[in-house]
């Protein structure tokens, strides 16, 4: 079965303010990198080639980022931002979308977006539980034909395992847009699977796993980033999401923790979507 999917406007809008942020930045392929193949015999290397792709860096000051967003701010009645907040990346930029207006459809396809206008093609989905993370999962096997025949790309994604990493390899050799989801636990909890992620391991080559994929310079894109990110701001998980190396982050939620919103570029709240009539209570 073939789902149909209709375009709604308050969706296009969410994907338009975000990539309006970046105005003005070049649009470039992917940038190719010598991967680290780690300890492996020469032919394997041979095989494989050495060639990674990365995200492009951000050629745009903090000046010209935040008159960007201080303009779509005022076209949306946004309180204007003072300062460019960084957080995790170059940039953070808050989607406020009320459950159920398709919040996941909207930044798949502000990925695709990014990647059509500039040529980014590395992301990760940041999720805090399991449960999500498996409708993460589902919405992208749904999703991601539509939108892929809409763009006329292809869209590769797996779901971080610390027990399989081949994954993570064509993540960081393939130039199609590439997605990974991983749950917090994967990297942040106290067990041995969750350490692996951030250790040196024989079976990949003697290299970090973080490494690798940190080296791609991904966009993170933080869903229920108050469940993510937590209250502290210098807890365990903000400090090692830092580690990714993002080349910036979208957090998109609709109960943002108000003293922890950054750059704010769409807001679709309980109200609106009550009015709009695309929810029928609050």
């Amino acid at each position: 079965m073939k789902f149909k999917f209709k375009i709604q406007q308050y969706q296009t809008d969410a994907v338009e303010n975000t990539v309006s942020v970046f105005t003005g930045q070049p649009s470039h392929r992917v940038a190719e990198y010598r991967i680290d193949r780690g300890k492996r015999t020469q032919q394997q290397i041979d095989f494989e080639g050495e060639t990674g792709f990365r995200n492009h860096h951000i050629e745009l000051d903090g000046r010209t980022l935040l008159k960007n967003i201080n303009a779509i701010q005022n076209l949306y009645d946004i309180t204007p931002s003072a300062t460019l907040s960084k957080g995790v990346g170059a940039v953070n930029l808050d989607i406020e979308m009320e459950t159920g207006t398709g919040k996941t459809y909207v930044y798949i396809k502000t990925m695709f977006e990014l990647n059509k206008q500039y040529g980014w093609s590395k992301f990760i989905i940041v999720v805090p539980s399991i449960a999500i993370r498996e409708g993460v999962v589902k919405s992208l096997e749904i999703m991601k034909e539509h939108v892929a025949e809409e763009y006329n790309k292809p869209m590769e994604s797996f779901v971080y395992d610390s027990k399989n990493l081949s994954p993570i390899e064509s993540f960081a050799t393939n130039p199609n847009i590439y997605v990974m989801v991983i749950n917090t636990q994967a990297f942040n909890a106290r067990g041995e699977d969750a350490k692996r992620f951030t250790r040196q391991l024989e079976e990949f080559g003697y290299r970090v796993p973080l490494q690798v994929v940190a080296a791609t310079n991904p966009i993170l894109i933080i869903d229920e980033p108050q469940s993510v990110l937590g209250a502290d701001r210098n807890n365990a998980t903000r400090q090692k999401l830092k580690e990714f190396k993002p080349l910036f982050s979208l957090l998109y939620s609709a109960t943002h923790r108000r003293e922890d919103i950054y750059n704010q570029v769409y807001r679709l709240d309980a109200i609106d979507a009550l009015n709009k009539k695309l929810v029928k209570k609050i």
